[in-house]
């Protein structure tokens, strides 16, 4: 039997290997999920990839979903989506402007810009269908802005979708709370059929979340993130994002990623 300390270090270094060739290959699929002839897809990344190990750095999160039903027929209704992520980093809101849901609800694109452009945090694409006939329905595909917003004392982020043809325009809200224990620093939650209505469905998204800016004297960061690796290893992977999709009625499909990252310090 091998000693207590060569099985450790052969441990170790599995781990290590491991976690380089997880990092190597980027882990660059999206993770799939699927129940009841529903599929769904998360993909992610975070900027940059060299972080530091024990404090948390300026980042910007791309989150990327897709759905589809597994024999090509219309999936079911999508009624919400929760997405846990940050790698053990925050939310920063101090200081930045934040922009009133209403003054987004009817703009085209030009109009939001020009109206919240002081508390832009992101941008994006969402396709969306509306089923006018089941056999054929109508594909929009508008692009995406995201706010800085406030809803019931806790950060917001209001997503407004333009598409000039067919002329669409909505907000999708994005409630924002922070978490304090577990691997995730940041829980979203989308009530997206409410916030689409009756007859458009979400078939895909993509957005990328992130700001620097400065208040009161201070560089300030939207997010933030550390590279949680422990203190022998340099190069490895962690969880970055964890998401469910609730269906009306059902299923719900859960999906986790894991991204690599390189520790700068």
């Amino acid at each position: 039997m091998s000693p207590p300390n060569a099985r450790r270090s052969s441990a170790a270094l599995a781990i290590a290997l491991l976690a380089s060739a997880s990092f190597a290959v980027g882990l660059a699929d999206a993770e799939r999920s699927g129940r009841a002839g529903v599929i769904v897809s998360l993909d992610g990344s975070v900027s940059p990839r060299y972080l530091p190990r024990r404090r948390s750095a300026p980042i910007s999160l791309t989150l990327a979903g897709m759905i589809r039903s597994s024999d090509g027929s219309p999936p079911p209704r999508l009624a919400s989506i929760e997405i846990a992520f940050g790698a053990r980093g925050g939310l920063s809101t101090a200081g930045l402007a934040r922009c009133p849901r209403a003054r987004l609800r009817n703009a085209t694109r030009a109009q939001a810009l020009a109206r919240c452009r002081a508390a832009l945090v992101g941008r994006g694409a969402i396709l969306a269908e509306v089923p006018l006939a089941p056999e054929r329905p109508l594909p929009v595909r508008a692009g995406v802005l995201a706010f800085n917003g406030r809803s019931a004392g806790r950060p917001a982020v209001w997503v407004h979708a333009y598409s000039a043809s067919p002329p669409v325009s909505f907000v999708l809200p994005l409630y924002l709370r922070s978490l304090r224990a577990g691997a995730y620093g940041v829980l979203l939650r989308a009530p997206v059929s409410r916030a689409l209505g009756r007859w458009p469905r979400l078939r895909s998204f993509r957005i990328t979340l992130g700001r620097r800016y400065r208040a009161g004297g201070t560089r300030r960061s939207y997010l933030s993130a550390r590279c949680p690796l422990p203190p022998r290893f340099s190069i490895g992977f962690f969880p970055l994002a964890r998401a469910a999709y609730r269906f009306a009625p059902a299923p719900t499909l859960a999906t986790t990623i894991l991204r690599g990252c390189r520790v700068r310090d």
